[in-house]
This record gives C-alpha cells, structure tokens and sequence, in this order.
C-alpha cells in the first residue's frame, strides 16, 4: 500500500484536489460560508482553485510527456470549467455564470504557464 502511494502521489494529489474543487463549486449556496466584503471575490476563488488543479495536474505525467499534456490538460481545463458552471446552475442558491467560467479557464491556464515556466528551469516544485 505505502508503495503504490509513493508511486501514485501526484495522481493522488491531482484527484484530491479535483474531488475538493467539485465538493466546493457544487454545494448549495445557503451551506457556502459569508464571503468577504472583498470586491469580485468569488472570481478570485475560481481564479485559484483552477490554478491548482491544472499545475497539479501537470505534475503527473512523465517529464518527457510533458508537451503532449500540455495542450490535453488546457483541454481538459477548459471542458471541466465549463461543465462545472453548467452544474452549479442545477444546484440550489448557485448561478451559472459566464465570467466565472473565464475566472476558471484563465486560473487553468496560468497554472499550466506557471508550471512550464518552473519545468524549464527544473525547479524542484514540479
């Protein structure tokens, strides 16, 4: 068990982080906690959380793949950004937004640059 975790950490983190950006983007409005009076607060949330999620999910591939799942992974961003939304429609208290969906799509996609840009200069975080 304690070597399939060592092998499998990164793909573990990835789907952790995953299942914890679903919980919190699909739960009711009346059960989020009182955000902040911080102006567009709620788009710097979605900002972050897929932030996260695409440079974890960078990290799991093999570094001689890492090309190849660059485009896979903006892909898969952006399809996850968009069905969230979508969802979030369907649950009570939540609205589906359009900036919000531009929140995760750019969040995603600064998390892939800030990724490759850490790869190239093989820093130890990736």
């Amino acid at each position: 068990m304690l070597n399939f975790l060592k092998k499998h950490n990164k793909l573990l983190l990835g789907l952790s982080w995953l299942g914890i950006l679903l919980f919190l983007m699909l739960k009711p409005g009346d059960e989020l906690p009182k955000a902040p009076n911080i102006p567009h607060i709620d788009k710097i949330a979605h900002f972050g959380l897929f932030f996260v999620l695409l440079f974890l999910w960078m990290r799991i591939p093999k570094k001689k793949n890492i090309k190849t799942f660059f485009t896979i992974y903006l892909v898969f961003g952006i399809f996850i950004a968009i069905l969230v939304e979508y969802l979030q429609g369907m649950v009570p208290m939540r609205t589906f937004d359009f900036m919000d969906i531009a929140a995760n799509i750019a969040g995603g996609a600064v998390g892939i640059i800030c990724f490759y840009i850490l790869y190239k200069y093989d820093n130890k975080l990736v």
